[in-house]
Formats: C-alpha cells, sequence, structure tokens
C-alpha cells in the first residue's frame, strides 16, 4: 500500500542527500526516566549496537544469560542500521551476573548494572539524535534557517513510515486480516493495529496542516501540556490558552481512532468527516475494543543544532517518545536511503 506525501508545514524541502550512508551517520541514544540502583533481581545491560535488531539482540542476551527470551525487557525498538545507544533489562532473581563476557560483533557493552525493576516498553522520556546528510545539495543558508524555524516553532508530530513497514506493507496486511482475508499471529497484531491508527492520526493532522492550524488552537480542541499532564478541552479558550498554544507550552491534538470512552463534542464532529471516509479502518479498531487516544500535533526538536561535516549537513536533537526523527528532517531536506538487505 503506498503511502500518500502528507503535507510539510513549513514549504518544499530547500536540499537533499543520502540518509544512512553509514550506520555512524545515524546516532541515537535512548534517555530512560531513571537509572539503575545497584541492587536488585534485574540486571540492566547498556550497550552500544551497530547494524544490530533490537529485537534479536534481546534474544542473544537471554542466551547469554541462561534465561527465556520472555525476561529480557526493553524500553523501545532501536533503528537496526544506526549506531545505537540503549538499555536492556534481564531477569535474574537469586542468580549471579553471567561469568562470561557478552561478545558479539557489532556490539560493545557499556555498564551492567542491578536494579529493582524491569524495564517496560514504553518506558522511555525520549531519543538523542545525530544524524548526517551525506552528498547533500542544496542552499546552506535556506537550510541554517529552515532548521532554525522547526527548533524555534516545532514541526508536525507524524508518524515516521518505519512504523507503516516497507512500502506501506504493515497496511496491506492490516487491511487484509481485518477483512478476513489473512490471518495474523498474536504476537504481530499489535503493531499492525498501531498502524492504522498512526495511518489515519496522520491523515488528521495532514488534514489541520492543510488549513494552516495544526499549531494553532481552534475552539473544541483537546489542549495537551509540552510535557507532563494529560490536557483538557478548551471549548471556550481565554487569552492565556491562546497565548500558551502560540508559546508552545500547549498544543492541539488529534485522535488515534478507537473506542470512544469520552466525548469532545466539537473535535469529533471536525475529525468525523475524514474518519467516516475511512470508516473500515475505525469499525475495525473498535471491534477489536481498542481505546480512542489524543497525540499532539506538534512537537519541538530540543537542544536542536545544525553543524557541518565538510559539506555535509549533521543535525544534533532531543525529540520525546514517540516522536520520529526522520519527520523533523523531512521539514528541511529530502533524502534518499539506502540500507544493507
Amino acid at each position: 500500500m503506498m503511502l500518500p506525501e502528507w503535507p510539510r508545514a513549513w514549504g518544499e524541502a530547500v536540499g537533499s542527500g543520502q540518509l544512512k550512508a553509514e550506520p555512524a551517520d545515524f546516532y541515537v541514544e535512548e534517555a530512560l526516566p531513571e537509572t539503575a540502583s545497584g541492587e536488585g533481581e534485574h540486571l540492566w545491560v547498556t550497550l552500544e549496537k551497530t547494524g544490530q535488531n533490537t529485537a534479536w539482540l534481546a534474544k542473544q542476551l537471554a542466551r547469554w544469560a541462561g534465561i527465556p527470551p520472555r525476561d529480557v525487557s526493553y524500553a523501545g525498538l532501536k533503528d537496526r542500521h544506526a549506531v545505537t545507544r540503549q538499555t536492556f533489562s534481564l531477569h535474574l532473581p537469586g542468580k549471579p551476573d553471567p561469568s562470561e563476557p557478552f561478545v558479539m560483533d557489532g556490539v560493545q557493552v557499556l555498564a551492567l548494572q542491578r536494579h529493582g525493576r524491569k524495564l517496560r516498553t514504553g518506558q522511555l522520556i525520549g531519543n538523542h539524535f545525530v544524524i548526517r546528510l551525506r552528498d547533500w545539495q542544496g542552499d546552506a543558508d535556506a537550510l541554517t534557517q529552515r532548521w532554525q524555524t522547526v527548533v524555534e516553532q516545532g514541526f508536525p508530530n507524524y508518524f515516521g513510515p518505519q512504523r507503516f513497514g516497507e512500502q506501506g506493507q504493515n497496511l496491506s496486511r492490516a487491511l487484509a486480516w481485518i477483512r478476513g482475508e489473512a490471518r495474523l499471529p498474536r504476537g504481530q497484531q499489535s503493531i499492525h493495529v498501531s498502524a492504522m491508527r498512526s495511518y489515519l492520526f496522520n491523515g488528521l493532522l495532514a488534514e489541520r496542516v492543510e488549513q494552516g492550524t495544526w499549531n494553532q488552537l481552534v475552539p473544541g480542541d483537546f489542549l495537551q501540556f509540552k510535557e507532563g499532564k494529560r490536557g483538557f478541552e478548551c471549548l471556550e479558550p481565554t487569552e492565556s490558552e491562546w497565548s500558551r498554544v502560540a508559546s508552545g507550552q500547549l498544543s492541539p491534538s488529534a485522535s488515534l481512532p478507537g473506542e470512544q470512552t469520552e466525548v469532545f463534542a466539537q473535535l469529533d464532529a471536525r475529525e468525523a468527516s475524514l474518519l467516516d471516509q475511512q470508516s473500515e479502518w475505525t469499525q475495525a479498531l473498535i471491534r477489536l475494543r481498542i481505546q480512542r487516544s489524543l497525540r499532539k500535533l506538534r512537537v519541538y526538536p530540543e537542544q536542536g543544532h545544525l553543524d557541518w561535516q565538510d559539506s555535509d549537513p549533521q543535525f544534533r536533537f532531543f525529540l520525546p517518545a514517540g516522536s520520529y526523527a526522520t519527520t523533523a528532517l523531512r521539514e528541511v531536506s529530502a533524502w534518499h536511503e539506502e540500507v544493507p538487505q
């Protein structure tokens, strides 16, 4: 299933280059909400990996420790075709640390520490990125100005293409599954449900981008704080709320569709026309008892910096969990990606 070209907020890309020409061109380091205490039945293994799949690596750690794969956990998946730093937790109640060092090509163990709790999926503040675009062609001054705009004013919080699989295959399989034309193993169903919801959210966000309201308050919006508390429905905006949205302290939201446990009358009415066009997806999510949630329309790259390696731009920034580095970069530059199979 081919993905649409969702609209950019700040105009066409001002150049193009090659993404992930080398693994070191895409560096990711996760930020966790806590550090290991040094005591407990969970061994936290922090490592740097190059060219390795997170789920596959978790199985190798289980084998190394002599435990079932289900006893190894991590906060989130990290790109295989990159250099990434992340932590895994191994459940070793009443067991010592493995006696032999963990040795694997492309993997360097940075720390082994005990802790009283396991790492859980989604237990992540965000990720630090350093990304280089090779063989870049374009106007350097225009790129610098565009990047500054994105840092200061944010970018549309689209789900990145990796959520949908290569050439949208996760969506194609999801459609066949909900139509009863194919089966999905239980362990693969959640990723396809996520692909459906993400696709619908991107459509709702694209509509707001086209209207020029993705970063503006529209009465009836559900507003979320930049960080911290969940947010609130804003039916009759005050001067303070207009100002806080304009400054980025609050952001409007759109639905990740599913069963509605709460009604937001004006927001629901605005979203209805697009979701009705995608009723096959939305009805399937309701049948699956997936609850509707809300996601910010806007996100900011924090600690954003642009420098140059020879004639290649290199971007440094931090994004909160759930946001995509490639989505930030598409607001400034196009790219082609050639990674080994």
